[in-house]
């Protein structure tokens, strides 16, 4: 299975949006824009929507101080778990004759 960062930015910008949107009161400004509970939320999603576990390290303490900072970070950390999930399920050394 091939991931594109570009479905997986889209999921978290959607969760973003939705979190953002669910909120009765804005954020202080001294609070991350995307906090723990959010990142929850993005995890959870991926996770179903790729059939993946993503391990807690995916996710950083308290979250990002700007959306675009936490697209950036986590879009690169799950395409690298992702990677490395999928090298881990491929036999080694498996030839077809």
């Amino acid at each position: 299975m091939t991931v594109s960062s570009v479905s997986i930015e889209a999921i978290i910008r959607d969760e973003i949006r939705s979190a953002q949107a669910d909120r009765p009161t804005p954020k202080a400004g001294w609070e991350p824009q995307v906090d723990s509970l959010i990142m929850v939320s993005i995890a959870l999603r991926i996770e179903e929507e790729f059939n993946v576990k993503l391990p807690e390290a995916a996710m950083p303490p308290g979250g990002f101080d700007d959306e675009e900072t936490c697209v950036a970070v986590f879009t690169q950390r799950v395409v690298e778990l992702l990677e490395e999930q999928q090298a881990q399920k491929q036999p080694e050394g498996e030839q077809v004759s």
